[in-house]
C-alpha cells in the first residue's frame, strides 16, 4: 500500500470544508533548517501553493490566503466560499509570515459542559477543522477522562456502583475534573463510559493526524469524600462547597496514597489514549483550600507525579481569580508549566511575567461565559494590548489561549483573536473590520462596512477596565428575557454584567445597515447568521428598556399601561423566537439532537435528557440553583428555549402581577426551581433544522422596532 503524503491530513480538512476549492491548493510541508515555523503563499490563478513547517501553520496559511487574497471566509458560524466554479486568484507577490509563538491553544474546560458534551464525532471533527484552519496547535480533550477515573478508583478498591455514582454525567463532568462538584444525576453507566472513551480516542487521533497537541487532564488529588474512611491514614483535605455542591476531597500529594493514585491514573490514561506533552490541572479552582498542606510542597509533588509518568511534560494552569497562587508558583519548576492568563479582558494586568515567576504564559481570550449567545468582546485588549505586551523586553508570552466557556458565538471576535497570534504589531481595528465585512459576505458593500463599524464601536468597543462592581466585565450583558422573572432583574445569570457597556440605541442602526446589504451578498451562511445575530441582540437589548417601564407601571398601579407593556414584552419574545428558528446555530433542537445516540436504556435516556436540559436552566439541584445562584448561568437565546421555557415563565409572572393589581393582594410566590425542574424532565421534541427565512424574520424585528430600511425611529 502506498504511503499517504504528509499533507494528506491537511488536504482532508480542505476536502471537508471546501471540496469545490480544495483541488486548487497545492500543499507542502517544508521544515526550515532553523526549525522555525512559518507559512509561505505563492501561485497562479487556480493553482495556489502553500507551504509551511507544520500542519496547523499550513492550514492557517491557506486561511490567510482565503482572507486576504480571495476575500473568502471559513468561520465558526458559516462559510463564505464564493460562487460555484470560482477560480482562485493568484497572490500579487509571495506572502510569508513567521509563527511568532510556539503555542496557539484552545479550549476552556467548560466547553465540554456548555457546548460539546454530547457532540458526535462528525460535529467535533468540524470544530477541529475550523480550529486547525485558525492555526490552533493544542486542544483540550476532557471526554474520556471519566473512564480513567473509574479505572483508577476501581484499582483503589471502590466498587463498580460506588464509583459510577461518584462520576457526574457529561454536561456537568468538567466541573468534577476541576474539583468543584460530584454526584449529580448519577449513576453514569458503564456503557456510556465506554462510548465516551471510544469517542475520545477518535478525537485525539484526529488531532494527532493534524499535528495538534492533545491536552489531557492530569491528576492532582481529587478523591471521593469517603476516601479517608476507606483508606485509614490517608490525609484528605475537605474542600467544602462550590455554589451549593459538595466538592470532592483533595488528597495530600505528599501522602503515599497520592503516588499510587497518580500512577494508576496516568497508566490507564496512557493505555486508553497514549501520551501527550501538556496536562491540564486546576488545584483550588474557584475556592477550596490546602488545609495544613503546604501549597508549595503539595504542588511540587503533583508536578513530580506528572514528571514520573510523562518526563518533560508541561503542566497547564489557568490564571483565574486567585490562582495560581505565589505559593504554588514557588513550589514548581516553572520551566515545566504553562499558564493560560484568562483575565486580561477584565483586568489589564501588566505584571504577569513576575507573578508567574518567569514561566511561559498564554494571553487568553475569554469574552463569553456559560455558552451564552450575547454579542460582544473586548477587541482592543486583543488587537492592541496583546502585541504591545508581547514586544516588551523579556516577555514570557508563549502564545494565545482561546478560553471562551462555550463555542461558536461571536465569529468576529474569534477571527480577530486567532489571527493575533500572527501579528507582531497592533492591528488597526477599523481597517481590519472593513476587510472582515468584505470577506464575510463576499464583496465590498458600504452598508456592510457601516454595520460592522457600528458593532465595533458598540458591542465590541469595550476594554478591560478592572471594574469589579458589575459582574463579568470581560463579557457582554445577557438578555433579561432569559432572566428568572423579577421586576428588578438586571441580568439573567447571577455573575453576568448588570449594565450595558454601550448605549443600546447606538447599536440599533447596525441592523438597519445590515438589512440594506446588496441582495447578491445576502445568500451566504455567514450573512444569514449575522442578520439573525444582530437582530437578536437588538431585540435582547429591548428587554432592558422595557422592564423598568413595566416596573413603573406596576408600582403606579396603572393597569392599562402594565397590560400594554407586558403584551409588548411577550410579543417581542415571540418575534425573537421566530427569528431564532431560521438559523441552526440558535436551535435548542440541535443541542438536544446530539443526546439520544449516547443512551443505552430508557432510564439512561431520562438521565441524559435531564443533564443536557438542566445545564441550560436550573443548572443543578435546588441548593446549587438557588443558594449557589447557578440558575440561568448557561442561558441561551435559542428557539424552543425562548418559546417553551423563558416565555411561559414571564407569562406566569405577569399573570400573577395582573391578578395582584386586580385584587390588591400581594402576588403569590412562584417556585421557579420547580418550574425549571419540570421542564428539565420533559421530553418535548424540538426540530434541529432551521425553518423560515432569516432576512424576512430580521426585517420583521426591525419593523417592530421602527428600524427597517427607510423608517426612522
Amino acid at each position: 500500500m502506498q504511503a499517504q503524503p504528509a499533507t494528506a491530513p491537511a488536504e482532508g480538512v480542505l476536502q471537508r470544508l471546501m471540496p469545490q476549492l480544495a483541488p486548487q491548493f497545492q500543499l507542502a510541508l517544508t521544515p526550515r533548517i532553523d526549525h522555525k515555523d512559518y507559512f509561505r503563499i505563492t501561485g497562479t490563478t487556480g493553482h495556489i501553493r502553500v507551504e509551511a513547517g507544520t500542519t496547523p501553520t499550513l492550514l492557517f496559511g491557506v486561511n490567510w490566503y482565503l482572507k486576504y487574497v480571495a476575500h473568502l471566509q471559513v468561520s465558526t458560524n458559516g462559510l463564505q466560499l464564493g460562487k460555484a466554479g470560482l477560480k482562485l486568484p493568484a497572490p500579487a507577490a509571495p506572502i510569508e509570515r513567521p509563527a511568532l509563538y510556539p503555542w496557539r491553544y484552545a479550549l476552556n474546560e467548560n466547553v465540554d459542559g456548555y457546548s460539546a458534551p454530547y457532540w458526535s464525532f462528525k460535529r467535533w471533527q468540524h470544530e477541529i477543522d475550523v480550529l486547525a484552519m485558525s492555526g490552533t496547535n493544542a486542544v483540550l480533550i476532557e471526554r474520556g477522562t471519566d473512564l480513567v477515573l473509574y479505572q483508577t478508583f476501581r484499582d483503589a478498591g471502590y466498587s463498580d456502583e460506588a464509583i459510577r455514582r461518584w462520576i457526574t454525567q457529561p454536561a456537568h463532568q468538567n466541573w468534577q475534573l476541576m474539583g468543584n462538584m460530584c454526584c449529580f444525576d448519577e449513576p453514569i453507566s458503564m456503557e456510556l463510559l465506554k462510548k465516551r472513551a471510544e469517542s475520545a480516542k477518535e478525537l485525539i487521533a484526529s488531532l494527532r493526524r493534524l499535528g495538534i497537541t492533545p491536552v489531557l487532564p492530569g491528576y492532582y488529588g481529587i478523591v471521593p469524600a469517603d476516601f479517608a474512611a476507606a483508606n485509614p491514614g490517608a490525609h484528605v483535605i475537605t474542600q467544602g462547597d462550590w455554589n451549593g455542591f459538595t466538592r470532592p476531597g483533595w488528597l495530600d500529594p505528599r501522602d503515599s496514597h497520592f503516588a499510587k493514585l497518580a500512577g494508576s491514573f496516568y497508566r490507564h490514561q496512557r493505555e486508553l489514549y497514549g501520551d501527550t506533552t501538556i496536562y491540564d490541572m486546576e488545584i483550588f479552582q474557584e475556592g477550596g483550600g490546602a488545609g495544613d498542606v503546604p501549597v508549595a510542597g503539595g504542588a511540587k509533588r503533583v508536578q513530580e507525579a506528572l514528571e514520573r509518568a510523562h518526563p518533560n511534560a508541561l503542566w497547564l494552569l489557568m490564571a483565574w481569580q486567585n490562582t495560581p497562587s505565589p505559593e504554588l508558583i514557588a513550589g514548581v519548576d516553572v520551566k515545566h508549566i504553562l499558564v493560560a492568563d484568562i483575565e486580561q479582558g477584565r483586568i489589564p494586568r501588566d505584571n504577569r511575567d513576575a507573578q508567574f515567576g518567569g514561566a511561559a504564559w498564554l494571553y487568553g481570550g475569554l469574552w463569553e461565559f456559560g455558552g451564552r449567545t450575547t454579542m460582544g468582546a473586548p477587541l482592543y485588549d486583543y488587537a492592541v494590548r496583546f502585541p504591545l505586551m508581547a514586544k516588551r523586553p523579556g516577555s514570557h508570552i508563549a502564545g494565545t489561549a482561546l478560553f471562551t466557556e462555550g463555542l461558536d458565538t461571536n465569529p468576529y471576535a474569534f477571527d480577530l483573536y486567532t489571527e493575533m497570534a500572527w501579528h507582531a504589531d497592533p492591528v488597526d481595528l477599523a481597517a481590519w473590520t472593513n476587510d472582515y465585512a468584505e470577506r464575510r459576505y463576499g464583496g465590498e458593500d458600504a452598508h456592510a462596512q457601516k454595520a460592522w463599524q457600528i458593532l465595533l464601536k458598540t458591542a465590541y468597543g469595550y476594554r478591560a477596565d478592572g471594574n469589579r462592581k458589575h459582574g463579568e466585565r470581560d463579557a457582554s450583558q445577557d438578555s433579561l428575557f432569559n432572566a428568572q422573572p423579577s421586576l428588578t432583574a438586571k441580568r439573567a445569570s447571577s455573575p453576568g454584567p448588570d449594565v450595558l457597556r454601550y448605549e443600546a440605541a447606538d447599536l440599533q442602526p447596525a441592523l438597519t445597515e445590515l438589512l440594506e446589504v446588496a441582495p447578491a451578498l445576502r445568500s451566504s451562511e455567514t450573512y444569514c447568521y449575522d442578520v439573525v445575530d444582530v437582530a437578536r441582540q437588538v431585540m435582547a437589548n429591548e428587554s432592558r428598556r422595557l422592564l423598568p417601564l413595566i416596573k413603573a407601571a406596576y408600582e403606579a398601579k396603572d393597569k392599562a399601561a402594565f397590560a400594554r407593556l407586558t403584551a409588548e414584552w411577550l410579543q417581542d419574545m415571540k418575534l425573537q423566537d421566530d427569528l431564532l428558528r431560521t438559523d441552526g446555530d440558535f436551535l435548542l433542537g440541535r443541542w438536544l439532537s446530539y443526546v439520544a445516540p449516547w443512551s443505552s436504556s430508557a432510564a439512561e435516556s431520562e438521565r441524559l435528557n435531564y443533564d443536557a436540559r438542566s445545564i441550560l436552566t436550573t443548572w443543578g439541584n435546588r441548593s446549587a440553583s438557588e443558594a449557589g445562584h447557578l440558575h440561568e448561568y448557561g442561558n441561551k437565546d435559542w428557539a424552543g428555549l425562548t418559546s417553551d421555557y423563558y416565555m411561559p415563565r414571564w407569562k406566569l409572572y405577569f399573570d400573577s402581577l395582573t391578578k395582584s393589581l386586580a385584587t390588591g393582594q400581594l402576588p403569590a410566590p412562584i417556585d421557579w426551581y420547580a418550574f425549571g425542574d419540570r421542564w428539565n424532565h420533559s421530553r418535548t421534541h424540538y426540530t434541529a433544522t432551521p425553518e423560515g427565512d432569516s432576512y424576512a424574520a430580521a426585517l420583521e424585528v426591525a419593523r417592530q422596532l421602527h428600524l427597517a430600511p427607510g423608517e426612522s425611529k
